[in-house]
């Protein structure tokens, strides 16, 4: 039994050695992302706003084996949103939320480029909202996915991912939002 462990680990090593391919991999990430808010059909009385710009940073690991890998990261998301009244006054609310982000991407490599998608889960530390605005409830955690391609180019790594919500993640007026993202992430692999 221990020698068949043995040849099972040494043919691994060796494949892992010979495939020039490094199998894991850590690093920083920064980034900037575009979001919009969707309210569901039961909100008559606003509608979604202009999409916001905001920002992400935080931290990568990557385990690769033969052209697979599992990508967890963890990373400060500050996320900024808008919705309009349309009870003809026009106006216009502004959110601010920060949160963590745990996303677990599973993806696939062809050269330098990847593919990958998976869940994410998101925890609120902080919501920034005007007293006078109709927002009832901001849920402390949701689940949501992420999907997306990137590039590797040397140490360099780039990734643009569409992030979607499984869950509502609050409430406003008579019905639920979410809070869909368009993520740009650079990051730098240390190891």
């Amino acid at each position: 039994m221990l020698k068949r462990i043995l040849f099972i680990c040494s043919a691994f090593m060796f494949f892992a050695v010979t495939s020039n391919a490094q199998i894991f991999t850590i690093g920083p990430k920064v980034g900037v992302s575009n979001t919009s808010m969707k309210l569901s059909d039961a909100v008559n009385e606003y509608e979604s706003g202009d999409a916001k710009y905001s920002y992400h940073a935080g931290a990568f690991a990557r385990i690769t084996i033969a052209s697979f890998y599992v990508q967890p990261e963890l990373y400060f998301n500050s996320v900024k949103g808008e919705y309009v009244s349309t009870d003809g006054t026009g106006q216009t609310y502004e959110f601010n939320k920060n949160k963590v982000d745990l996303p677990v991407l599973f993806g696939w490599k062809l050269g330098p480029l990847r593919l990958n998608a998976g869940p994410v889960a998101s925890f609120n530390t902080n919501t920034d909202i005007d007293s006078n605005q109709p927002v009832e409830q901001y849920k402390s955690a949701i689940f949501a996915y992420q999907a997306g391609v990137g590039l590797d180019i040397s140490k360099i790594t780039l990734d643009l991912r569409y992030e979607g919500n499984f869950s509502d993640q609050g409430s406003v007026g008579n019905g639920e939002f979410k809070v869909n993202q368009l993520l740009f992430s650079l990051g730098f692999k240390l190891l």
